[in-house]
């Protein structure tokens, strides 16, 4: 099993299950997503064309409520809208911290699943798409 793969294995507990046993969740879940981010930035892919079967749906909303009880204390947050612009009176827009994890966690459940049950070359590749 290689990094990515452990590293979707384990932050995808967060979503399957509301008890996770961790010494520092939200340090555990940065030091997670960096990760992520990392094996993006530095993975080579190219497409298998073979026929695979589509993945089951993962329901968002056992996973939302997983997320909440393992990150109680995460919620809404403010960003500025187009922030790659220098703007001197930016529009704020508020985002949802569990939105976007259980979002994150949900795709990775996805290429979990490849890694399974299609090929390693198909859920690299694909991960790297949705990224």
């Amino acid at each position: 099993m290689g990094k990515l793969e452990k590293l979707i294995n384990r932050i995808t507990k967060f979503g399957l299950n509301d008890k996770v046993q961790s010494d520092n969740k939200e340090l555990e879940i940065q030091q997670l997503l960096v990760g992520l981010y990392s094996e993006f930035l530095n993975m080579e892919t190219e497409f298998d064309d073979a026929d695979f079967e589509e993945e089951p749906t993962f329901d968002y909303d056992t996973i939302k409520k997983n997320v909440q009880t393992n990150f109680p204390e995460f919620g809404c947050y403010h960003s500025v809208w187009e922030s790659h612009k220098i703007v001197e009176d930016a529009d704020l827009v508020t985002g949802d911290a569990i939105d976007d994890l259980s979002d994150i966690i949900k795709d990775m459940l996805v290429i979990k699943w490849q890694f399974d049950n299609t090929s390693e070359k198909y859920a690299k590749w694909y991960f790297k798409d949705i990224m």
